[in-house]
């Protein structure tokens, strides 16, 4: 008699757990994800001005709308040096920050090991040149694709993106596209 109910209760104990276990897995809704990277620019201010290649660093928050949905909001953080030739050649550091608000489509899911997208968004850059102290800030847009590589919560990211924006300070002014390419890690909470 005292076996049974032993073995009742040990089934009543472990019938919550059995019953989650049974249940699907819930996709995770909210993403962190931080990256870091290069960053260039597809083409020069002036045939004088030329940028070379820096670093990128980023961090961002996504929700999952759906499955293959979602809105992210991003930060990134670039710098690159641009050489100026002429009579007197100069080298200017800036500083690029970006704030920008996406909508991601996943072709997969993050359900799915290996998950490639296609962003795109719009928001703000501001850039900065170190030697002058000065700064302007500029509506701006951004548009990449990449993929993760999921393991559980946590997983690998590699993405691309261009983010575009007038740069009319400085004596320039043009279109600038700025290319990332960042790898990074992201956790799913």
């Amino acid at each position: 008699m005292t076996t049974r109910f032993v073995f009742i209760g040990l089934l009543i104990a472990a019938s919550p757990v059995a019953a989650q276990q049974l249940q699907p897995q819930q996709p995770q809704r909210w993403i962190l994800g931080a990256n870091v990277g290069g960053s260039s620019s597809g083409t020069d201010l002036q045939s004088t001005a030329d940028w070379k290649t820096g670093f990128s660093a980023g961090a961002n928050l996504a929700y999952r709308l759906e499955p293959k949905f979602a809105v992210r909001a991003d930060a990134n953080y670039a710098k690159n040096d641009l050489s100026t030739t002429g009579t007197t050649p100069t080298t200017t550091t800036f500083d690029k920050t970006s704030l920008m608000g996406n909508a991601v489509w996943d072709f997969k899911g993050r359900e799915n090991k290996l998950s490639p997208y296609v962003l795109g968004g719009l928001g703000a850059v501001k850039v900065k040149d170190k030697t002058l102290s000065e700064s302007f800030s500029q509506f701006g847009g951004d548009v990449g694709l990449g993929a993760d590589y999921n393991l559980g919560r946590l997983g690998l990211r590699a993405e691309g993106r261009d983010v575009i924006y007038k740069f009319d300070h400085f004596g320039y002014n043009k279109t600038q596209n700025d290319f990332m390419w960042q790898g990074g890690l992201t956790i799913g909470l």
